[in-house]
């Protein structure tokens, strides 16, 4: 039973992590400026689409969402990097 408590615990400290690089991220393009607006918001969705990939990693990892794919990140990025001024 001590297992099962541990694997909640990691699975709870692994999904703040995410949480606390999501908004560390965004503070960061938040302190940017308007200047770029669009590009800012561009880079804000960036950020929110990793962390919630990266929460269904988690997820996925302890049997609980199915519908994790691994590549989805990369092919992401992948077309973004078609846009070289998202960056």
């Amino acid at each position: 039973m001590a297992d099962l408590e541990q694997k909640k615990e990691r699975v709870l400290e692994n999904l703040v992590t995410v949480i606390e690089e999501l908004d560390e991220n965004l503070m960061t393009v938040d302190a940017l400026g308007d200047d770029t607006k669009k590009k800012h918001r561009l880079k804000k969705w960036y950020y929110e689409k990793k962390a919630i990939h990266d929460i269904k990693k988690i997820l996925h990892d302890v049997n609980k969402y199915e519908k994790y794919d691994d590549k989805e990140m990369k092919k992401f990025e992948k077309e973004l990097d078609k846009y070289d001024e998202w960056t």
